[in-house]
């Protein structure tokens, strides 16, 4: 059975964090306790083999009877792939099976994200259940099979480099563990070498390199691998400059083709978009049960589709990049402070050349006190006996009491104040550069 839900695309509701942009959303229940009725192809959706893929140049789908192979640019017309006996079992004898076309070969891999799955695999009386990754040509010959010795939870192709993620885990306590990941690079798929100057995956959608740190928690009830703490944009592998989020990531944070997406395992309610790693928008997901939850996002030719225990939900790649053009534009300036980027909630906006950015996050940063008047709707910054006022669309001010003219006034931007960044901030004893190659106002 198919739903279509909410049509209405590109309203807008206001919450008390951030905007929450409602886009249209097609809904594909599962069919019983065994597949999602996709576009009419069977996506099983239990733990012993995904039968579908879309590997980034095509769909490929697996017969659940006959072990047929066929491939398909639309979902429409299928055409039979030719492969040999020995190829279709090392794809079908995976336990979540992956396959992606990246540069010239095929990669068939077994990702787990799941830490207890994981765990249970490592901890095996007869030994940890781990499977190769098999590389193909492109008409599945194949050229190489590279065998792990812990279980694959990452793979990615970035740059022309084929990257690898494996995890081990150390156990603390009856329900505590440790992991450790394990970073591999390849330029062909073929030869693999140990990074050791990584611990974590990078992750990049062309625009952005972007590297996470985290923890696990609760290994045994999230899907994720662990709760992202700190995210950092990469120049190189030794200049990391870390971005500082007004509201912190969670959880699950991925490239999905040119956009990043991050869900969260105990959020039903909403997930976030961005291009950059620092500006988002909140998507919503539309309504259903309370005890839904997303535990996977993936991307098939131009749909962007996340998946519950219940339904597939499936957003247009078109309609996001709208929404991320209109909220998030590519010129949107970046706020540097103390070293790190700042990941506002409402992006800074451009008013007759001066930069508008959110009072309060900016402030919080300065540690500088802030009163706010909501009758006269008017804030008085403080910091080291320095003290700003200034009023909503106001280009009036007073400096330590004494008056001073803004060049633009502070504005209300989605339920945010906003303030002018250079005159706020010189007048509370910070100098700003901008830095016109990278868009980047610096305050030091």
């Amino acid at each position: 059975m198919i739903g279509l839900l909410f049509i209405i695309l590109l309203s807008t509701t206001l919450s008390a964090n951030a905007e929450t942009v409602v886009l249209k959303a097609n809904s594909y229940d599962k069919i019983r306790d065994a597949y999602f009725d996709y576009h009419n192809i069977h996506v099983l959706s239990n733990q012993e083999g995904n039968f579908f893929w879309w590997t980034g140049t095509e769909f490929i789908q697996c017969s659940l009877f006959d072990t047929k192979f066929t491939k398909s640019d639309d979902l429409v017309e299928w055409s039979d792939m030719d492969l040999s006996y020995e190829v279709r079992r090392k794809i079908r004898h995976q336990y979540m099976t992956n396959i992606k076309h990246y540069g010239d070969k095929y990669i068939v891999y077994d990702e787990i994200f799941t830490p207890s799955i994981i765990i249970d695999k490592m901890t095996r009386t007869h030994g940890p259940i781990i499977k190769p990754i098999y590389t193909f040509d492109e008409n599945f010959n194949l050229v190489s099979e590279f065998q792990l010795d812990k279980p694959l939870t990452d793979f990615e192709y970035i740059d022309g480099i084929y990257y690898i993620e494996t995890q081990e885990y150390t156990q603390l306590g009856p329900q505590e563990f440790e992991s450790k990941n394990t970073i591999y690079y390849s330029y062909d798929a073929i030869d693999w070498q140990i990074d050791n100057e990584r611990s974590s995956m990078p992750q990049s959608n062309g625009r952005n390199y972007l590297v996470f740190q985290g923890e696990l928690v609760n290994f045994n009830a999230s899907d994720y691998r662990f709760e992202v703490k700190d995210m950092f944009i990469e120049k190189n592998k030794s200049d990391l400059i870390k971005v500082v989020q007004e509201r912190p990531i969670t959880c699950y944070y991925k490239a999905k083709g040119n956009i990043y997406v991050e869900t969260q395992y105990d959020n039903v309610d909403t997930f976030r978009i961005s291009r950059d790693g620092v500006y988002s928008v909140d998507i919503a997901i539309p309504a259903d049960s309370d005890d839904e939850h997303i535990f996977n996002c993936t991307l098939w030719k131009d749909k962007l589709v996340l998946q519950t225990r219940k339904r597939l939900i499936e957003y247009d790649m078109a309609d996001i990049e709208d929404v991320l053009n209109e909220k998030c534009p590519s010129d949107t300036p970046y706020i540097e402070f103390n070293g790190n980027i700042l990941g506002f909630d409402v992006p800074p906006v451009i008013e007759d050349g001066s930069t508008l950015v959110p009072m309060r996050f900016l402030f919080e940063q300065m540690g500088a006190d802030v009163e706010w008047d909501s009758e006269t709707q008017t804030a008085t910054a403080t910091v080291d006996n320095k003290a700003v006022t200034f009023s909503i669309d106001n280009v009036n001010a007073r400096i330590n009491n004494k008056p001073a003219k803004m060049d633009v006034p502070a504005r209300l931007v989605n339920g945010k104040t906003m303030v002018p960044l250079r005159f706020l901030s010189e007048n509370m004893g910070y100098d700003v550069d901008w830095n016109a190659d990278s868009r980047t106002a610096i305050i030091r």
